[in-house]
């Protein structure tokens, strides 16, 4: 989904031939719309008109001071302290960092000692926050423990990492604020729900790659397997998409399942025993051709893979990485895993029956698609994905095979952002006699690129499923 959001890619073993299978964009939206616009009010006293008489009894009328609103008082001394703990933080000032906590709040405070600490091998550029709006209000025990003046702030904490990230990333926080005397100090962030970084589960551990930066709760030597592979997977994607995405790829190695879990923010661990690894990112970004992506690697579904497997794996990832750079509208989800399917099994020589087995499976057994996956198709939560992958992954390898690999990638590039809604088809992509509407970007690029229309190629690609079924 393009905006300001994650969008998850994951990719789920198949034990049948040691590679990688599924990897489903669960598109969890995130919205970071940065507000924070308050009016200041001033009471001014009437100082009389120019033409008023002098009187000699009547005493000087003074001038009523200014007054501000206290809201936005406090939102002022909350910028004074974010600004305090971004200083604080990029200069490596532990002391400054715990100055703007609230001792008072023990577990807390030991909670960003923690934090600090657990940041202390990643190289961090940037690192700020930005006020974001009012929170939600506290439960009436916290209020009267914190004082009637404390409420939970909602802000964007902004960061990059040195000669990683080409862009900055953002995550929404919750930042509780409590009064100390005439200061304001942090005393919590489980008032609203933030967003789980690395560092917020453990000391992260960190080691480069000629192509890669991996960071990982995991001890450091584990994180090392992952570095030639990271490094060698770049280079195949960059054989099939071109060079002219970010040169760095950042890799997360969580310590396992549960703490991946808690890096989607998702409720429970179900269907995450599908996924080895993850793709999460922002789109809409202000200039095309950067990135702050993140491929998240589940270690209980990577430790199910050989050495083929990985590799197909972190190139499918390191695929969505690569497109995503240059992506500003929505790429249908099938495009999107199957051309990462596509690029990811290149030159592996693993054979159709095996690659596509799931869904071939399905079509024997009377049970095959009709038409290209969708979202659901791919959500682990709600179903068996491997046949989404499968299906996805035949549908551009049918492009490269009908028209040529260079037509799947200009394709590919087409519908993430060479065509506008508003382009006009040439051919067949829209139904002349139907109501007047700007085609979509698929249709156009369906006609222009590969002149055809969507629906003529789902027929195509059932028919080609059956072909290969027997």
């Amino acid at each position: 989904m393009v905006g300001e959001q994650p969008e998850l890619a994951e990719h789920a073993p198949r034990p049948r031939h040691s590679g990688g299978r599924g990897h489903a964009w669960l598109l969890v939206v995130v919205g970071l719309l940065v507000v924070g616009l308050l009016a200041a009010g001033f009471a001014l006293g009437d100082e009389g008109g120019p033409e008023a008489a002098p009187s000699t009894s009547a005493t000087p009328s003074a001038t009523p001071t200014p007054t501000i609103d206290a809201s936005v008082l406090r939102v002022q001394a909350l910028d004074e302290l974010l600004a305090e703990r971004g200083r604080a933080m990029l200069a490596r000032d532990r002391e400054a960092w715990l100055a703007t906590v609230d001792p008072a709040s023990t577990d807390f405070a030991d909670n960003q000692g923690a934090v600090f600490d657990n940041l202390a091998q990643v190289p961090l550029e940037v690192w700020r926050y930005e006020f974001a709006g009012e929170g939600p209000g506290l439960a009436a025990d916290r209020q009267a423990a914190l004082g009637p003046e404390a409420w939970v702030a909602r802000v964007v904490l902004v960061y990059r990492l040195a000669d990683a990230d080409q862009s900055d990333v953002r995550r929404e926080a919750y930042l509780t604020l409590a009064r100390d005397g005439d200061d304001w100090l942090v005393t919590g962030d489980t008032d609203g729900t933030s967003s789980t970084e690395l560092w917020d589960l453990g000391p992260v551990n960190v080691v480069r790659g000629s192509r890669s930066l991996v960071l990982g709760t995991a001890d450091a030597d584990s994180l090392q397997q992952y570095v030639d592979e990271v490094d060698d997977a770049a280079e195949r994607v960059d054989e099939v998409w071109g060079s002219e995405w970010p040169r760095t790829v950042v890799v997360q190695v969580p310590r396992d399942q549960t703490e991946m879990s808690e890096l989607l923010l998702r409720k429970d661990e179900e269907g995450l025993e599908q996924i080895a690894a993850v793709t999460t990112g922002e789109l809409g970004l202000d200039q095309p051709g950067t990135s702050a992506d993140r491929v998240i690697v589940n270690p209980a579904g990577f430790a199910q893979l050989g050495p083929l497997g990985r590799e197909v794996v972190l190139t499918h990832e390191i695929t969505h990485v690569a497109t995503r750079a240059t992506t500003t509208t929505d790429v249908p989800i099938w495009l999107s895993e199957g051309f990462a399917d596509y690029v990811a099994y290149a030159d592996t020589g693993l054979s159709r029956d095996v690659v596509a087995a799931d869904v071939l499976d399905a079509v024997r057994a009377g049970d095959g698609p009709t038409s290209l996956p969708t979202d659901p198709d791919f959500d682990p939560a709600l179903t068996d994905i491997a046949a989404a992958y499968s299906g996805s992954w035949l549908a551009a390898e049918l492009i490269s095979r009908t028209y040529s690999e260079e037509a799947l990638v200009a394709f590919y590039r087409a519908v993430a952002g060479g065509f506008t809604p508003g382009s006009t088809p040439s051919s067949n992509a829209v139904d002349p006699s139907a109501p007047s509407a700007s085609p979509s970007v698929v249709e156009v690029a369906f006609d222009q690129v590969l002149g055809t229309d969507q629906a003529a190629f789902e027929q195509s690609w059932v028919q080609y499923l059956a072909d290969l079924a027997g």
